[in-house]
């Protein structure tokens, strides 16, 4: 009796990246709902398109940034590539979580995988909100969860993060999430993150809140 020949196995992404020679995870970290005391972060979806409007919207965000005031079809695409960063595999991924409070998203944080090599590992952090929700230490809450995912679950030596030298308030929200100043160039400044001082500054405050003090090596924007 002749067998059947066997169907072909199809690869995932991730699968076919190891073929091709290019580093990657063991287990790609993959985007999924977290919660903080007033937050929810979760992937983003094609339904989020009047948030995702006021964020566009935005001039504080759109000059942080130095994005372009986009079309509202330019917009639309804008978020649903932004719906398509949903998993960490190799040099290049970014992943992304919309930061939303009761109901409404009010930013987002992400994270951008550099290198792969466990001794070297590197992801680059970025985080937007709008200017009314500034002040209440969203963003700080937020960004403290993402930073939790990047040297847990993902698992980096370092994160950094660089913000352009007029976007004081990004600046001001690196420093207080225990960023050090690495260096930059004439337009953006970059701040880095090791696991170590990450873990020294998280064990020196155990329960934090709403309201945090600034953590150790917290100095002045003036001066950078």
């Amino acid at each position: 009796m002749t067998s059947l020949p066997r169907r072909p196995r199809l690869l995932g992404r991730h699968a076919l990246r190891s073929l091709w020679g290019s580093p990657v995870l063991g287990m790609p970290v993959e985007a999924h709902e977290v919660r903080t005391a007033r937050l929810l972060l979760r992937p983003y979806r094609a339904s989020d398109a009047a948030d995702w409007r006021r964020i566009e919207d935005d001039e504080e965000v759109r000059r942080g940034l130095d994005w372009p005031l986009r079309t509202a079809r330019q917009a639309h695409d804008h978020l649903l590539a932004r719906t398509a960063h949903t998993e960490l595999a190799g040099a290049g991924d970014l992943l992304v979580l919309a930061v939303e409070r009761h109901g409404r998203v009010i930013g987002d944080v992400s994270l951008h995988l550099r290198t792969v090599a466990p001794e070297t590992r590197v992801a680059e952090m970025g985080w937007l909100q709008l200017t009314a929700e500034g002040g209440h230490g969203y963003a700080t809450e937020a960004a403290r969860a993402m930073l939790d995912l990047a040297f847990g679950e993902l698992r980096a030596c370092l994160v950094t993060a660089v913000v352009d030298r007029s976007n004081v308030s990004s600046a001001r929200l690196a420093l207080r999430l225990g960023f050090r100043l690495a260096g930059g160039t004439v337009q953006r400044i970059t701040f880095v993150l090791s696991e170590a001082d990450y873990a020294a500054e998280r064990a020196a405050q155990p329960s934090r809140g709403a309201v945090e003090t600034p953590p150790f090596g917290t100095k002045s924007v003036d001066n950078l």
